[in-house]
């Protein structure tokens, strides 16, 4: 088993955990294994709901690849601390844990890793059995205020006051009010992961398709971005894992209709060379015909509408702009991105700012006895497990320090 205990003086440890999502659930599950520990955890949730949605109900519980500096780049924000985090507590180790807790896990064919039932609802079952101890206790009560009083920690709720000599807050990025009641320095919370709303109306009816291995360059006012990955059209917007870390990426871009921005998307690999020739030996095709082995037919007819090009018209017809029009539509796809979509976001950019907590123990700087976990941090990673693995890293190695 990877969590053990020293012995201690008889008196129990009060520990108050804020959040019952990856990071504080899993706390909850090893703090309160220690029999000298009494675990209050507050959440109006059951623990580890927020897992229910992950890996599409399968539960992407973290990726595999042993390096841990090829590991952290995938985090636009946080990596260096995670360089720490994750040398103490890597992906490897997370699998043992689980495999510990009762959740054996595999590697798909792209690296994520889920565990063999491929169900988000029994992991959570398997994991919210752990929780029901005499050690830990569930309060799902508002909290009102957090406020350090000598040596004890005050937590008022709607109803009640409770002591605790330890506080460890794990809201995740949208309970951010918690993180300023303990006066810390917080890094403005903004939407990661989201999908983006483009201008060009045309695409609206390319609802559903999507492109394998695309590539997207961004641009806005002077910065630059680039991702590579799968991409969908969906109603008013694009979205897909490549487009998830343009978002993620660009959180901090304030682009908006009336300043939007641009990016340019590579959905084909193909080259003028591989067009010419298949337009060369489909001289009596239609241009629509030929272009349907690059891309769908819905897309091509969407192009060859937008451009007023006639889609029966034979490929021996097809003059020198509209051969590069079509070219550029599959190699250089220009779109203008004007907003996020509203509450679409995966994760939250921003929170705690990581100078003010240690990266051994994610103690506070500023005050003694109080730890933060998970995605209160200023932490976020890209999809494919990046997110949750942060969080069972920061939970474990908080969860020494009351062993």
């Amino acid at each position: 088993m990877m969590y053990f205990y020293m012995e201690q003086e008889s008196t129990y440890k009060r520990i108050a955990v804020i959040g019952l999502g990856a990071s504080g659930g899993l706390f909850g599950i090893l703090a309160s294994k220690n029999p000298y520990n009494l675990v209050s955890g507050f959440d109006a949730r059951d623990p580890f709901s927020t897992l229910l949605p992950t890996g599409g109900g399968r539960c992407n519980l973290t990726y595999n690849e042993d390096n841990v500096r090829e590991f952290v780049r995938n985090y636009p924000r946080g990596e260096k601390f995670l360089l720490s985090v994750f040398s103490r507590m890597p992906q490897s180790k997370t699998r043992e844990l689980f495999r510990d807790l009762g959740i054996k896990t595999y590697v798909q064919n792209d690296n994520r890793v889920f565990p063999i039932t491929d169900s988000s609802a029994k992991t959570v079952k398997i994991l919210q059995k752990h929780l029901d101890n005499s050690n830990f206790n569930h309060i799902k009560e508002n909290i009102i205020s957090i406020t350090k009083k000598s040596e004890k920690f005050e937590i008022k709720t709607s109803s009640k006051t409770y002591e605790f000599e330890c506080v460890v807050v794990a809201t995740g990025g949208k309970g951010i009010k918690i993180a300023e009641m303990t006066g810390h320095k917080i890094i403005e919370p903004k939407p990661s992961l989201t999908a983006l709303n483009i201008k060009e109306k045309e695409f609206y009816s390319l609802s559903g398709m999507s492109f394998k291995n695309a590539e997207i360059t961004a641009k806005y006012q002077k910065s630059k971005y680039s991702a590579v990955g799968d991409i969908l059209f969906t109603h008013k917007a694009i979205s897909g894992p490549c487009v998830f870390k343009i978002s993620a990426l660009t959180a901090y871009e304030n682009f908006s209709s009336v300043s939007p921005m641009e990016i340019n998307i590579k959905l084909v690999d193909c080259t003028l060379e591989d067009i010419e020739y298949e337009l060369k030996v489909n001289s009596k095709k239609t241009i629509k015909n030929v272009f349907t082995k690059f891309a769908p037919e819905k897309f091509i007819s969407c192009i060859l509408k937008m451009n007023k090009i006639n889609e029966t018209k034979q490929t021996a017809q097809i003059n020198k702009s509209e051969k590069e029009i079509l070219f550029k539509s599959l190699t250089e796809l220009k779109l203008y991105v004007e907003e996020r979509i509203k509450d679409s976001e995966i994760v939250t950019a921003g929170g705690v700012d990581l100078n003010e907590i240690n990266s051994k123990t994610m103690e506070s700087k500023l005050i003694p006895n109080l730890f933060f976990i998970g995605e209160i941090l200023n932490i976020d990673g890209y999809t494919g497990g990046f997110n949750l693995q942060s969080c069972w890293s920061t939970a474990y190695l908080c969860s020494l320090n009351f062993n």
